[in-house]
């Protein structure tokens, strides 16, 4: 059983990484250091989009902190206890993400970055602040 959270943990890292993290760099490149197009943003909040919809399932029980050490897992057992509150953190990035897409479709670069930023705050810190445990190095 400890070897099948472990796996999953491994999972979610991975798939947080790679299809949250990497289209948000994508999308924070226009942004900040204006790489890119409106049209890879459009692209990038899609890909954060269809990962949103994936993340609870990325969080079976059993993988949480006090079920394996701090430097395994920063999941927190509030998600587990807060189950609804995690989906609809979940839902927002989702939501959000849209949001990005539509505004990138205008292609102007102020209201791109002023959605993004939203979508960081309200979508990934959304979910990150009440249910995301500190870095353990």
């Amino acid at each position: 059983m400890a070897a099948e959270g472990k796996a999953a943990i491994e999972m979610s890292v991975k798939f947080m990484k790679n299809d949250v993290l990497g289209p948000f760099k994508v999308i924070k490149g226009y942004v900040k250091k204006s790489m890119g197009s409106a049209a890879d943003v459009a692209a990038a909040a899609s890909k954060i989009n269809a990962a949103a919809a994936k993340i609870p399932g990325l969080f079976p029980k059993g993988t949480s902190r006090g079920e394996f050490d701090e430097k395994t897992t920063r999941a927190p057992p509030k998600i587990w206890q807060d189950w609804k509150g995690f989906e609809a953190a979940a839902k927002r990035l989702a939501d959000e993400s849209v949001k990005v897409a539509k505004v990138a479709g205008g292609g102007d670069k102020a209201a791109i970055g002023k959605q993004f930023g939203i979508m960081a705050k309200m979508g990934c810190g959304g979910c990150h602040k009440p249910f995301r445990g500190a870095k353990v190095k």
